[in-house]
């Protein structure tokens, strides 16, 4: 089952003081996100360098409710074997794009939630985030994400390929399923005292099931 994958910001293109990118750093109730600087250039990028190599599995945005990106593309990112980690050394694929709702049915109150199922391996993620929507809320023509959240499993790169790919079936087969304590919804809008109450729960299940 693909877990909750941990990251930290490498590199933002403008922050707003406010609200720097390390907020993405974070999930619960009180974080308010990234919003990028007053009267942004387009395209902005964010990278994200993960724990470990991953497969990463889901990646789930929540978007800002009036400082509205029009879309979104994303990218994964690895080193080879004889090279350090370093942003520098980094190449990307590119995975695809989300486009976002402009919001105006909503009358700017409601963050849209996007969950984006993927099959990719590596330890940077950068999203390439492209000009937002006009609206009367967003008088500095900027762009928010209140919260990323990646999902998948760890993979070890001194394993040969021929091993990876006998797992990847089994791998497939499992990667829908996540445990609630890991999805985006539950760690921002979950009561913190709830929240620690419910992993409580799942971590005594899952010791059970081991």
């Amino acid at each position: 089952m693909p877990r909750k994958i941990h990251f930290q910001v490498a590199h933002s293109t403008s922050s707003d003081e406010q609200h720097p990118a390390s907020e993405l750093n974070h999930h619960g109730p009180l974080v308010n996100g990234w919003q990028s600087s007053r009267f942004s250039i387009y395209p902005q990028e964010i990278i994200l360098q993960l724990e470990n190599y991953v497969r990463l599995r889901r990646i789930q945005l929540l978007s800002h409710q009036h400082l509205i990106a029009s879309k979104i593309e994303f990218f994964m990112g690895d080193c080879t074997s004889d090279e350090s980690v370093t942003l520098e050394n980094a190449r990307y694929t590119r995975l695809g794009y989300i486009e976002l709702s402009s919001n105006e049915r909503t009358g700017f109150k409601a963050r849209e939630l996007k969950s984006i199922h993927i099959d990719a391996e590596g330890i940077f993620i950068k999203l390439v985030i492209h000009k937002n929507y006009a609206n009367r809320s967003n008088m500095y023509n900027q762009v928010s994400i209140v919260a990323i959240n990646l999902l998948g499993d760890d993979i070890d790169k001194s394993i040969e390929n021929s091993e990876n790919q006998s797992e990847t079936a089994a791998n497939n087969a499992r990667s829908d399923q996540i445990s609630i304590i890991d999805d985006l919804a539950f760690a921002m809008y979950q009561d913190r005292e709830i929240a620690a109450i419910i992993k409580n729960l799942d971590r005594k299940k899952q010791e059970c099931v081991h």
